[in-house]
């Protein structure tokens, strides 16, 4: 029963990410005009995260790095990283990337605290989980971008509300963005709770 609660908890903040996407697919005005660009900006967000996960990944579960030097690494990427997200903050006028931003970050460390299990093995599943992300992501991208989903409650009329800025795909048919953070967030979640049980019972 804790190892299924752990592993809950583990998918956890993927799951509710997931949730939000698919309330903006079905209902966008719902919690207001601006709701589906901000979700826009944390599918951006996200590349950041996964491109960054495999770094900082490396670095703070490798036995042979001392913990001041984890510390000073984390903090020099997290840095770097930093300078995109703001970037992306002041084109989008949306100052909470930010946040958005580490949210996303310990989304993808959370196992590691909630289901801790021996280094070698936590290096193994954060790979796992890391080469899963780069797939889903850059696979959703393509996916979304080229099969005819539903639009759901993204009907062109209430798109024209939404003041999207910018030219291309997701802002002309933002269904599909929203449909990549929905599918992408769920087999995230899925994937994490299937992880975190399958080391628990290894434990």
């Amino acid at each position: 029963m804790l190892a299924q609660l752990r592993s809950a908890l583990a998918a956890l903040p993927d799951a509710l990410t997931a949730l939000v996407f698919l309330a903006a697919w079905i209902a966008p005005l719902h919690w207001g005009r601006e709701l589906v660009g901000n979700l826009m900006l944390v599918m951006l967000l996200e590349f950041l995260v996964v491109h960054s996960g495999g770094f900082i990944g490396q670095v703070v579960l490798s036995p042979a790095v001392s913990r001041a030097a984890k510390t000073g690494a984390v903090v020099g990427f997290g840095a770097f990283y930093l300078i995109f997200v703001l970037a992306f903050a002041l084109a989008f006028h949306r100052p909470w990337a930010i946040a958005a931003f580490s949210w996303q970050l310990c989304g993808k460390l959370v196992t590691v605290w909630l289901s801790p299990v021996p280094v070698e093995r936590e290096a193994q599943r954060q790979k796992l989980l890391w080469g899963v992300s780069v797939a889903l992501y850059l696979g959703g991208v393509f996916a979304t971008s080229l099969l005819p989903l539903p639009r759901l409650g993204l009907q062109p009329d209430v798109v024209a509300q939404l003041g999207l800025p910018g030219k291309g795909l997701w802002v002309e048919r933002p269904h599909t963005v929203i449909a990549f953070g929905a599918l992408y967030f769920g087999a995230l979640a899925a994937l994490k709770w299937r992880s975190a049980l399958g080391m628990e019972a290894q434990a």
